[in-house]
């Protein structure tokens, strides 16, 4: 039987999160958390030495899908093993197969599955190292507009950087609520913004117990932007959310900036999520020059 996620089952399932090689954001257990019940409902259940996860649609028809196994320790589950979790757990379909997964492998997962790109769910990843140190010409326009920013607030207005905690959570639930909707922004995305609002706010509420990290920037004393995240595997850490005030001109390319030069050592890569197809989202990603771009796939048993 599977059961419903909560943050509280965050140390018992950390274990098998440890090792992984799944370079999808989809895979950060804290990301998983967060996010449950704004889109999907996520449950988990134990299956020998693997850990399942599985989302089920919040709307009807609500039907279910299976996550990547994550066995523990680590090990790469060969396509007809894949094929054999999912009969045994009366599932058909498996969501966010890395493309590092499927191409050495499509062969063999062709003979069992039918393969389907997820359109928008490509991940782009960048070197932490990049990041911090905005180096070369390529990032000229970013280091730019990272100086009018200083230049705008060095003569009246005073800049802080700190490192969000749980006692500093509510200076971003009070950016949150001052954050527009754009009158464009009606029907799904509508939805998806109120979606992220939930993760966001269930992040916050939940910040050190599921050992997310990040930086809130601060003018003059109130809160102007935050940017935080959390753990993927051993060396890759996820950009979760990241809000700035639109009139500070320069202050979304200091907050990538500062969390990249903040972040623990082991990180040397950032994962930025997915595009979903945006055209704006996928210009600025772009923008950043991700050093890999990652696609995602579904698998149907035939």
């Amino acid at each position: 039987m599977f059961n419903r996620l909560t943050p509280a089952d965050h140390p018992a399932l950390a274990k098998f999160f440890e090792g992984h090689r799944y370079p999808l954001c989809e895979y950060s257990l804290t990301s998983i958390i967060v996010w449950n019940r704004c889109l999907y409902e996520v449950s988990w259940k134990l299956d020998g030495d693997l850990l399942l996860l599985a989302e089920t649609e919040l709307h009807p028809p609500a039907s279910r899908r299976l996550l990547m196994p994550l066995p523990c320790p680590f090990r790469d589950l060969p396509p007809a093993e894949l094929a054999e979790i999912a009969c045994r757990n009366r599932g058909d379909r498996y969501y966010y197969i890395p493309e590092t997964y499927v191409q050495p492998r499509r062969a063999e997962l062709e003979a069992l599955f039918t393969i389907a790109e997820q359109p928008g769910f490509m991940d782009y990843i960048y070197s932490t190292r990049a990041l911090a140190d905005l180096a070369g010409s390529k990032y000229a326009k970013k280091r730019n507009l990272i100086a009018q920013f200083n230049k705008q607030t060095a003569a009246v207005r005073k800049v802080e950087v700190r490192p969000i905690t749980s006692a500093v959570a509510c200076n971003c639930l009070n950016l949150l609520d001052r954050w527009p909707h754009s009158p464009e922004e009606t029907g799904a995305q509508m939805e998806m913004l109120d979606c992220e609002r939930k993760a966001i706010i269930n992040s916050l509420k939940n910040f050190e117990a599921l050992q997310m990290q990040g930086v809130l920037a601060v003018i003059d004393g109130e809160p102007a932007g935050f940017a935080f995240g959390s753990r993927l595997n051993a060396d890759t850490f996820v950009l979760n959310f990241e809000k700035a005030l639109d009139d500070v001109k320069g202050l979304y390319q200091f907050l990538d900036n500062e969390l990249a030069k903040r972040l623990p050592p082991q990180y040397a890569l950032i994962n930025k999520e997915s595009d979903l197809q945006k055209p704006g989202l996928i210009k600025t990603k772009e923008s950043y020059y991700p050093c890999q771009k990652v696609k995602s796939f579904m698998l149907t048993l035939k």
